[in-house]
């Protein structure tokens, strides 16, 4: 089952926040989906989800998010490169036209990507999932105060699998 809200009541310091949160995912993102590149064009084969995690552990953008939502990232970039590279085996085959298979694109420098928060990341508590953060993030933002969003009452009881804040 999947669940859309929109999220309301932040403070603008909060909304700041997690605008923050997500530039910084997008900047790891890139930074995965560099380590893979620059590994493909080197090697000509694929860098493995544990090599690029191994990477890109000690960059600044992988420690200022928390880090299950990092790896939720660096699994995105991994997924989106392994349909690129079946792309390219169903090319060969000739079920696939060649010039329609694309590596993945840089995200634009301004912009932002999802957080995704997996059950490990995810914390409810008197009806409110707290957005968890490190503590790099928390060092260079020692205003930080936690982001309370309020849990919808319908899937209270239910078993969550993520929860994704799209910017």
């Amino acid at each position: 089952m999947t669940q859309s809200n929109q999220i309301r009541g932040l403070s603008k310091e909060q909304f700041q926040q997690l605008r923050e949160m997500c530039h910084y995912a997008k900047n790891l993102y890139n930074v995965g989906l560099y380590n893979i590149r620059q590994h493909y064009f080197a090697e000509k084969t694929f860098l493995k989800y544990e090599s690029n995690y191994h990477a890109a552990k000690t960059n600044e953008n992988y420690k200022r998010l928390q880090a299950g939502v990092s790896q939720q990232i660096l699994k995105v970039v991994d997924r989106s490169f392994k349909s690129f590279f079946n792309l390219i085996k169903k090319a060969k085959k000739g079920d696939y036209r060649f010039q329609d298979s694309k590596m993945p694109k840089y995200l634009k420098k301004d912009g932002l990507f999802t957080l995704i928060f997996s059950t490990n990341a995810i914390a409810i508590k008197d009806g409110f999932f707290r957005v968890a953060v490190s503590n790099a993030y928390k060092k260079i933002h020692p205003e930080y105060q936690d982001i309370l969003i309020p849990f919808p009452a319908r899937l209270e009881g239910k078993k969550l699998k993520e929860v994704r804040i799209i910017p």
